[in-house]
Formats: C-alpha cells, structure tokens, sequence
C-alpha cells in the first residue's frame, strides 16, 4: 500500500463522521428532496434517461407529458450542476421547513415546482414565436428552489447584503435576485429562472393567504401520504413547533422572576449556594411590595385629614 493509499484510509473514517453528521441534521422533508434528486443524477451519470423523461420543454412536455411539470426541478443535466446546487441549497431547504413544518414543507415545495415549470412552459411556448430556440430549449435543476428562497430573504432585507452564492463576495440584497436570474438564464438558456422569479415574488406578496390553518395540516399529517412517517424523529409535526410560536396563557399571565441561578444557568457559571436565591427572591418581593405600602400610606394620610377636618 502506497502513501496515497494509506492517507485514503485515514481520511475516510472522517470524511463518513462529516457526511453522516450533515445528513442527520436535515429533517425529513429536506432528506426526501435531497435523496430524489441524487438518485436522477446517479442515473444520468451513465446515460441521460433520467433528463431525457423529467425536463420540462414545449417540445416534450406538450403531448400530454405532465410528469415533467413535477419532476423537471430535480433533474440537472452535469453531475457538478446537481452537487453546486446541493451544497448551496441544502441549508435553505432545512431552514424552511423548520420554520412551516414536515408536511407543509412538501406541500409548499410541490406546487411551487409545479406553478414554475408551468409558467415556464407557457412563457417559453408564447415566445418560441419570437425565438424559436425556446421550442426546444429544457428547463430544469434545484436552482429554481434557490433562486424561490433567495428572494424571500433578500425582499425581508432589502437593504442588506448577502454572500454570492459560495463565492467569498459580498452583493446588495435589492441587485442580488435580478442578477443571479440574469446570469443563470444565460447559462442555462431558458426561461425557468424568469418564471421561479415571478413566483417568488407573488408568494412573498401573498404568503399569508397561502398558509395552510392548523387543523388542516393536522389533518393532512394523518393522512396516508404523511401517517407512515410522522412518528420519525426527523418529521417535524405542526404540534412539535405551534408552541414554540406563541406562549401558553399560563406562561403569559403568570410573572417571571428572574433568579440568580437562572442568570447563572444561562451564562454556564458554576453552582452556587441556595441562601444566594431567597436573598435574591426577597429583594424582588420587596420591590413589589413597596407600591403597595404607598398606596396604604397614602390611604392613611388621607383619613387623617377627613378626621381632622371634622373636629
């Protein structure tokens, strides 16, 4: 065994820690994504099948080939296409979902690629008469999903700065989408990236009248699409997350004093002796107290007067 063989071998017990460790800090939803997404490209390594069937043009998807109006977001056409694509959306996939939830997810994901890539197809098909190419040209690829994400982030924070994909370069929020739209439709020829644009905006504009009520993504949690994965530790639930959005009642009415040993706990110091949290707890009772010893005085005094002005 040579030396190159050899460092192989101590690098790739690492190297597995490393993706195993990043692959279970996704959640369910993100996995699925992820997954499918890598098996087409494992697929098109050897042959194009995978693209050939799923990408989304007038040409192919017109004779009643609906299945690429679904699937065309997940299929790339260069292996380092679908691995850049991975690597900078993987994080925004799992920050969304934890945000909505498991099922909400899936959903929201599903008809966003669905609307894109149908939009896609009518505004490539309407100006194929202009530009012919258009005819023919596929859409496709995760980027849809990035570019969906990206201007969510930068219409929250237009006058922000965000990093240039995993490129060490620093552009304004408010250029940002137009030219990643601008330069991704150059490369790639169509007009997908428009279409996921125009969406994305909409949905920004109109997320809360898109958003799914509480007792209906319960209901869909135990339907039979989601029911044989709900009770994974990675599907998040709608009741795994409703709490952490809004307070109990209980929590709000009642008051929060803030001991010592709380402010202890959550700087990480050391234990420290219990005499330490009656003294703490006195003195805040103590402040509390004294409106109210004013307010006696102040009733006190105030009779006193009445008396004396009746003798």
């Amino acid at each position: 065994m040579n030396r190159q063989q050899m460092d192989n071998v101590h690098r790739q017990p690492g190297l597995i820690s490393f993706l195993q460790t990043w692959w279970q800090s996704h959640l369910f939803g993100t996995k699925v994504i992820l997954t499918f997404s890598i098996i087409l490209g494992l697929i098109d390594l050897v042959t194009h099948f995978a693209f050939n069937i799923f990408s989304n043009s007038p040409c192919s998807t017109l004779p009643i080939q609906i299945q690429r109006l679904f699937f065309a977001n997940f299929v790339h056409y260069y292996s380092i296409d679908l691995i850049l694509a991975i690597i900078c959306i993987h994080s925004k996939l799992k920050d969304f979902e934890t945000k909505h939830g498991t099922a909400t997810f899936i959903i929201i994901i599903t008809i966003l690629g669905f609307i894109t890539q149908s939009l896609c197809l009518i505004l490539q098909f309407t100006l194929s008469y202009l530009y012919p190419p258009f005819y023919e040209t596929p859409a496709y690829s995760l980027w849809n999903f990035t570019i969906f994400f990206l201007i969510q982030e930068c219409l929250m924070m237009p006058n922000g700065q965000s990093q240039f994909l995993i490129f060490p370069m620093q552009i304004k929020n408010k250029y940002y989408p137009i030219v990643f739209v601008i330069l991704f439709t150059l490369i790639q020829q169509s007009l997908t990236f428009v279409s996921s644009f125009i969406i994305a905006i909409i949905y920004f504009l109109f997320q809360d009248r898109f958003s799914l009520q509480t007792a209906t993504i319960e209901q869909l949690e135990k339907g039979i699409v989601f029911r044989p994965f709900i009770d994974r530790i990675d599907f998040k639930t709608i009741s795994n997350y409703q709490d952490q959005l809004e307070p109990s009642v209980d929590s709000r009415e009642q008051p929060y004093l803030q001991t010592p040993p709380a402010k202890l706990t959550m700087e990480g110091c050391a234990p420290f002796p219990p005499s330490l949290v009656l003294q703490e707890l006195q003195k805040q009772l103590n402040v509390q107290d004294i409106p109210n010893r004013e307010e006696v005085q102040e009733e006190e005094e105030q009779k006193q007067v009445e008396q004396n002005q009746d003798f």
